[in-house]
């Protein structure tokens, strides 16, 4: 319960009807609201609540939607009592009449006479969702609503009438908490309109085409106004996110200090950087930088309001304590909430009131992974909800490209797993991510390779430099408060990393599950002052890219002679040095020797010294810093940026850094602390380290080769390992529970079986 019941509610008793209403057929519906108007008051409302929701529930076919609908309108609803009509609050097209007559233009004109007619004869209809009806005139529709009830949700993406400037101005629409209007033709300048849409909450904007400047418009115009915004598929860049911090998001911040010992603290420095934004430390505590911390299940301790009587925007403000359910912003939920449908009496209110974006969706734009961390950063902990399937993993001006071979680039986010932990993002329960995170495995692209030797190179030679740059991925410990995670762009094909991997997240989220039962299953949680436990991440989500194993199999046909003369080489191995793996200059890469690594073809392992290009002598002599000055907040400053050892390291990738950093003063940029990932690879607590130039020694040297045959043949079914390890699992798990003397006591999760109980979903993509 979000709040305590009012005197009436908590001292009324329930109506027997009520409780028993959601248990019977719906088709029995229509004959109990003939009983008495006791029946009539608990029934009519459900059938008519959402009239299309109710007639396909009742058996309507597809095929009948336009023929019932025609009579319903025309002949029937103007028969029906106001009072009955009036109860009629959702008016939901969006999988109604879609795929008949859709080139016929007779019945697209009697279907928006047949629209205009029902929206006369319901007048309290307040959710309007028009989706993928390109047939339907939203012009028509607002000047048909101007004389009736003014709607709360407006649904009409994916529409291909074009929304004209005045559209937005109409005082029907003023009172909208909820609009979509992606993947719409025009521009979105229209909204960008003082005095308007004051109620707006929930702002859609996918597919418009988009830019910074529209957008740093838009968050200048609506600042704290909306608590959720879809920009996906635009073509945003890094450069929205100062803005987009400073207008949408609160000055007062969820983090604190009260959980150093188990979550760490921030330490924030007096400089930073205009590209990077303030400069900030992890200060772990014993435990934290572990995720051992045997409190980390706990949830917060209850928080008190001083001043309980405040309007919403003054009252003091805590992170979620981590009891609640999290605040959707989809269609059905919106619908369901501002059609009064909810019991809870305010639950309307948490739609309406807004301390600015809690829910961002930011997938298929220019923003980077840099980017990312940048914004989940300074966001002072208030994101509930973050979206970004698909990104570059580094901006696309990023001199960092000019050291990676030509045509190539890497999608993903890696080694910003600590971003994601509560002492950064505070509220966070819901992420919808690219795999890397927990896999370390960026999606490659590159225009010679098939998409088989794409995959192949990003989980062997790439991802061997990225696990040694970045050591720490996201595990589900990190943020215990995580109830949510979906992991997007899975490929279908591997050669064994990206297998392992997941299904070792799959144990991990087994461990994590054992150990909050151990923990609630502990003497403290007989003490009244126990705060209770986290649920832990109880859903995964893995969304796959199509399978093009048939369509590389066939152009695998057609093999050059070189490729055939070189099949006998070898290939990856797990338990090789990096200089077997499938890397092969080119006669390209020569002519780019000086802009790349300085020495063309270096062996990513070798630890020897090596000679360096000529650099000025302030930079060359035997100092592991270089000094870097900056301005910020009008005041210069100056650091000691670490360069790298002067010694040769173990790990290849410091090696190569110095050598970029001394050799390439375009990638000495993106100055910022060091992050927990980089100090497990080797680089001092507390430093700082030029990012620009540590990202572009991920790559391997040399042009990218293509693998062998044999080794692209080898490659297995992700999807068909994920089955048979669930079924092994299960199979495992239930026949411990079979064997029990006591069946109805639970095996407990965890070991020997590691099978998770959680919700796993498996979405698939064709190709």
């Amino acid at each position: 319960m979000a709040s305590l019941p009012s005197y009436q509610e908590a001292t009324t008793r329930a109506d027997w009807l009520e409780l028993a209403a959601p248990y019977i057929h719906i088709a029995d519906h229509h004959v109990l609201c003939l009983v008495n108007r006791h029946f009539w008051k608990v029934f009519a409302p459900r059938l008519w609540v959402d009239i299309l929701t109710t007639v396909r529930r009742r058996g309507l076919q597809p095929d009948d939607d336009l023929a019932w609908w025609f009579d319903f309108t025309f002949v029937k609803l103007g028969n029906v009592r106001p009072s009955t009509r009036g109860l009629a609050r959702i008016l939901d097209l969006r999988d109604f009449a879609r795929e008949c007559y859709q080139f016929a233009t007779d019945q697209n004109a009697r279907f928006l006479r047949s629209l205009h007619m029902a929206l006369k004869l319901l007048p309290n209809a307040n959710a309007l969702l028009l989706d993928h009806h390109t047939e339907i005139d939203p012009n028509s529709l607002v000047s048909l609503t101007r004389t009736h009830s003014s709607p709360l949700l407006l649904s009409i993406s994916h529409c291909s009438t074009r929304l004209p400037s005045t559209f937005f101005t109409s005082t029907s629409l003023q009172k909208l908490v909820y609009l979509d209007v992606s993947n719409l033709p025009g521009s979105v300048a229209p909204l960008i309109q003082p005095s308007l849409l004051s109620d707006l909450r929930i702002l859609k904007l996918a597919g418009r085409e988009l830019d910074d400047a529209t957008f740093i418009g838009l968050a200048e115009l609506y600042r704290l106004r909306l608590w959720s915004l879809d920009l996906s598929h635009n073509r945003l860049t890094d450069s929205i996110l100062q803005t987009l911090v400073e207008r949408c998001f609160p000055l007062s911040s969820l983090r604190s200090s009260v959980h150093f010992q188990v979550e760490g603290k921030l330490s924030v420095s007096e400089h930073g950087t205009a590209s990077y934004g303030p400069f900030e430390f992890i200060e772990e505590s014993q435990l934290s930088g572990g995720f051992s911390s045997p409190d980390r299940y706990n949830l917060d301790a209850p928080t008190y309001n001083a001043q309980p009587y405040f309007l919403h925007s003054q009252r003091q403000v805590f992170r979620s304590d981590g009891r609640g359910t999290l605040r959707s912003d989809c269609a059905d939920e919106a619908t369901r909430i501002l059609s009064h449908q909810s019991t809870n009496y305010d639950v309307e209110d948490t739609y309406r009131n807004s301390r600015g974006i809690t829910h961002l969706d930011v997938s298929y734009n220019q923003i980077s992974a840099s980017g990312i961390e940048r914004l989940l950063r300074t966001s002072n902990g208030q994101i509930e909800h973050f979206a970004c399937d698909f990104m570059p993993l580094v901006p696309p001006c990023s001199a960092t490209l000019d050291f990676w071979p030509t045509q190539t680039s890497l999608y993903g986010v890696v080694g910003i797993a600590h971003v994601f932990r509560p002492v950064c993002s505070s509220n966070l329960r819901s992420l919808r991510i690219h795999h890397s995170l927990v896999t370390n495995i960026p999606t490659l692209a590159a225009n010679e390779l098939s998409s088989l030797a794409r995959l192949y190179l990003a989980e062997t030679s790439i991802r061997f430099r990225i696990d040694r740059a970045y050591p720490q991925r996201f595990v589900p410990d990190m943020n215990p408060r995580l109830y949510s995670l979906t992991l997007t762009h899975v490929p279908r094909r591997s050669s064994g990393p990206v297998i392992e991997r997941l299904l070792g997240f799959l144990k991990l989220l087994s461990v994590q599950e054992r150990s909050i039962w151990d923990a609630s299953h502990s003497n403290q949680v007989s003490s009244w002052r126990w705060p209770g436990m986290l649920k832990g991440l109880r859903h995964l989500r893995l969304e796959f890219d199509p399978d093009t194993l048939v369509k590389d199999t066939s152009a695998a046909e057609d093999i050059d002679a070189e490729h055939l003369m070189n099949s006998g080489e070898r290939g990856f191995s797990f338990f090789e040095d990096e200089s077997h793996l499938s890397t092969r200059p080119s006669p390209d890469a020569k002519s780019r020797g000086a802009r790349r690594l300085g020495t063309d073809g270096a062996s990513a392992t070798d630890t020897s010294a090596q000679q360096v290009g000529e650099a000025d002598n302030s930079d060359r002599d035997n100092s592991e810093a270089i000094t870097y000055h900056d301005e910020w907040n009008g005041c210069g400053f100056q650091l000691r940026v670490w360069s790298g050892p002067v010694q040769p390291h173990s790990n290849p990738i410091i090696n190569q850094y110095r050598r970029l950093v001394l050799n390439h003063r375009s990638l000495r940029y993106g100055v910022g602390p060091v992050s927990p990932a980089q100090v497990l690879a080797g680089v001092p607590e507390k430093s700082y380290i030029f990012h620009t130039a540590w990202r572009a020694a991920i790559m391997p040297p040399g042009e990218l080769a293509c693998p062998a045959p044999q080794e692209l043949a080898g490659m297995q079914d992700v999807l068909d390992a994920l089955k048979r390890h669930r079924a092994t699992g299960r199979s495992l798990y239930q026949d411990l529970q079979h064997s029990r003397k006591d069946a109805t006591l639970r095996v407990p999760p965890g070991a020997p079986h590691f099978f998770w109980t959680g919700s796993l979903e498996v979405s698939t993509k064709r190709p």
